[in-house]
């Protein structure tokens, strides 16, 4: 059933731009529970119409009820309400099940920051064969027949200890817990540096995952601006004097999606501020070991309150699910239990696997040649997007691209899809204000398994950009 909810007076009267208007007047019908989940909204250009706005307004209305997780498109089928609560649920920002569900008409996935194949199956296969070879000798454990120890073993503590470690920053294995992925280390992080209805500040643009997470364990997350460095300090002192945040979540190498790495100084100040207030950083560091030479984690400048998370997903395979976590010291047995309670321990297979990639040097070889794939990509994207405004860092597994004046982000997505390329909106990162990012994607150029396939995802995306979203069909 297709019905209309929206009432030209009511969007009117309200304060602010058009398409927030519009989509407020929307969450309030929602939630005053005269829509159902599942109730079709009007096309673009229908409501459009009705409502004397433009196509990109309306657009730009239900991209922002999407990022509040209040509604959901299908192409062919159109956008439907999704109802009270989902986004606590599910939510459809970066990381969500909704996001990483890729269209079945896909011919090119540039959707999910993954690092390109580079020898990921043959060499974790040959590890995995010899590991297997050795534990069918007498006595030994069988990894398919036992239980991990909370945090990991001995040995994958050492060997994460080691495969953490740059620079000045010495971590010991007592230092380290083992985790089933970063998310999980965020998690756990979470829970244990704050508590039910704290505040947890982050940069306006971020990994909603976290966000999720966030939201579903009762803490609330707002917004801090950033810049071309990342997190702006003069804004994150401004909002912890004004907001009274417990803790931060920030990412300072390869930020996710603008591939900004935060400068040493501003590390150092980031981590006086936190000092200062008594707030708790989680320091998510998943892509530092593509970028090669990196300043210091935040975590070297502020053991005593920072938890740093990162995991082997990006820089080796995700399919492996390895993950470590660095606790503050005195809070180090409080996460090993968090992570027991919530069955957070890793598969005794893949921590087995992850130890010896790491200790046979594997694990750095293929980290070499993600960042090489991903240099050749980054010249590719470069020439095949030559005149548009990209921001692009080297080894990031991503580019976040300006879009001409003639398009919004959701509606080029919309498009790009309709050709079969998969790409994220801006509005799928942003926290609270997605306005912000209403004309920037972001272009996964590492997700593609071949470059062909990349190739002809850029080609796709050069040509929309050439054109205007008046002369696009909008989804039914």
């Amino acid at each position: 059933m297709t019905i209309s909810i929206f009432d030209r007076e009511d969007i009117a009267a309200r304060p602010g731009p058009r398409y927030r208007a519009i989509a407020d007047r929307l969450r309030d019908t929602i939630r005053s529970g005269a829509v159902p989940p599942g109730t079709r909204l009007p096309p673009l250009r229908d409501l459009a119409y009705e409502l004397g706005v433009t196509v990109g307004t309306v657009s730009r209305a239900y991209a922002l009820a999407a990022s509040r997780g209040e509604v959901a498109g299908e192409v062919g089928r159109g956008t439907y309400v999704l109802g009270q609560g989902t986004h606590a649920q599910g939510g459809t920002g970066v990381g969500s099940a909704a996001f990483l569900t890729m269209p079945e008409a896909t011919v090119a996935a540039m959707k999910a920051a993954l690092a390109p194949p580079a020898g990921q199956t043959e060499i974790a296969g040959a590890a995995m064969t010899a590991l297997l070879a050795e534990r069918q000798a007498p006595g030994a454990p069988s990894p398919f027949n036992t239980y991990l120890a909370p945090g990991g073993e001995e040995r994958h503590r050492r060997a994460a200890a080691a495969w953490l470690s740059y620079g000045d920053f010495i971590l010991q294995p007592g230092d380290v817990l083992v985790c089933s992925g970063t998310q999980q280390a965020i998690l756990t992080s979470i829970l244990a540096a704050t508590e039910p209805g704290d505040l947890i500040l982050t940069e306006e643009m971020t990994y909603h995952a976290m966000v999720q997470q966030a939201g579903l364990m009762g803490r609330r997350v707002a917004p801090v601006d950033i810049d071309a460095e990342g997190m702006v300090p003069d804004a994150l002192e401004r909002a912890i004097r004004e907001q009274h945040p417990t803790a931060l979540f920030i990412v300072p190498t390869l930020q996710n999606p603008t591939g900004a790495t935060m400068s040493e100084a501003r590390r150092r100040r980031i981590a006086e501020l936190a000092a200062a207030h008594d707030i708790s950083i989680i320091e998510d560091d998943i892509y530092g070991a593509l970028a090669g030479e990196r300043p210091p984690p935040i975590a070297q400048f502020a053991p005593e309150r920072t938890w740093y998370a990162t995991s082997l997903a990006k820089t080796v395979g995700c399919g492996l699910r390895v993950g470590f976590l660095k606790p503050p010291p005195r809070l180090l047995e409080r996460a090993r239990a968090i992570q027991n309670g919530f069955g957070q321990t890793v598969p005794p297979l893949m921590a087995e696997l992850g130890s010896r990639l790491i200790e046979t040097g594997d694990a750095a070889a293929l980290c070499a040649r993600i960042r090489t794939e991903m240099a050749a990509r980054h010249d590719m994207t470069a020439k095949a997007l030559g005149p548009h405004r990209l921001t692009a860092r080297p080894a990031a597994l991503y580019v976040w691209l300006e879009l001409p004046d003639a398009w919004r982000a959701h509606g080029f997505v919309e498009a790009a899809r309709a050709r079969g390329v998969a790409i994220a909106a801006g509005e799928d990162f942003m926290v609270g204000r997605t306005d912000r990012a209403s004309r920037h994607v972001r272009l996964a150029i590492g997700q593609p398994q071949t470059r062909d396939e990349l190739t002809h995802g850029l080609a796709v995306i050069a040509s929309l950009l050439s054109e205007s979203h008046i002369g696009i069909v909008e989804p039914a």
